[in-house]
């Protein structure tokens, strides 16, 4: 058993299928660009060319891959197709359920997964600006945004705790720098939780960014908190504040796949009661990442 995932027994439900799921291989899902292709031509073209593809029925642009080759070397990625995405890193951009028409901010955006499914979405009508620290990530942004022919997306480079207050935005998607533990799976890597200190640095760059991106956020706005570690200090004990404090309140989350709702409690301390409308994704009801998602609204 992974030491790091023990502390997390109480709160996992069915912890034993859970640390059977971690020891699994995961899948590897990709989503059709529907920017470029139609899903069912998609999947129709990827079969007579030898890449079988099982579909994900939740989501339609969604497929598992279940050819032996790389996903990312064949000559249909290179054409803009399709993205290699975990399944649980789609459901940001859904649930966010972005419109055609607005201002979208996405603070932590590289490598791009979410931003480019945003603009997908929204059908390359949404102004969305892509926000990353990282001069490295930008690059891999840029490169997918190009790739798969997108054309709504501004990259911006700042630290996303200091992102200019020059425009409020409809809707904003947060994806902090997290410890990560989702996507420890066999073949992956060893959870950087096995030490707690990690998550309760970070913890203070989270506050930081959910701080500020509630300040961009218009009134009535809707921002989505995601991570993909289990950690409670990094999900719960963030967002326990900010509603404590009545700037946010959480809004049920819509989505087709089973989760276990947000903790009231952890170690000793009490989180709003409200945050339990946030879902937690494990990968044995899921066969995906380990992620946390909560929506929230800005009073007004």
């Amino acid at each position: 058993m992974v030491p790091a995932f023990e502390r997390y027994r109480d709160i996992i439900p069915d912890f034993s299928s859970f640390l059977k799921a971690v020891e699994i291989r995961p899948p590897t899902h990709i989503r059709a660009n529907t920017l470029r292709v139609e899903s069912d031509k998609f999947r129709q073209a990827m079969a007579e060319q030898g890449y079988p593809l099982a579909p994900v029925t939740e989501i339609p642009e969604a497929f598992r891959w279940e050819s032996v080759e790389n996903p990312g070397s064949t000559l249909e990625y290179f054409r803009g197709w399709y993205q290699v995405q975990g399944l649980t890193s789609m459901l940001p951009a859904l649930i966010l359920d972005a419109q055609a028409g607005e201002h979208l901010l996405d603070l932590c955006a590289a490598p791009g997964g979410k931003a480019t499914y945003l603009a997908q979405l929204t059908r390359n009508q949404a102004l969305i600006v892509a926000n990353d620290v990282s001069h490295r990530r930008i690059g891999i942004l840029r490169s997918h945004s190009d790739r798969l022919g997108i054309t709504s997306i501004i990259v911006t480079r700042y630290r996303g705790q200091s992102f200019p207050m020059r425009m409020r935005f409809a809707r904003i998607l947060l994806d902090p720098p997290c410890s990560a533990e989702g996507t420890y799976r066999v073949g992956a890597r060893t959870p950087l939780t096995e030490d707690p200190e990690v998550s309760r640095r970070l913890q203070r760059l989270q506050q930081m960014l959910v701080t500020h991106g509630l300040k961009l956020l218009r009134p009535g706005g809707t921002l989505v908190y995601s991570t993909c570690t289990y950690a409670p200090e990094e999900n719960e004990a963030v967002l326990h504040p900010v509603v404590e404090e009545g700037r946010a309140e959480l809004i049920p989350i819509e989505t087709p796949f089973p989760y276990a709702p947000g903790l009231e409690s952890w170690n000793g301390h009490r989180f709003h009661p409200s945050l339990k409308l946030a879902a937690r994704f494990y990968p044995h009801l899921v066969n995906s990442w380990g992620f946390f998602i909560a929506r929230l609204r800005k009073p007004g």
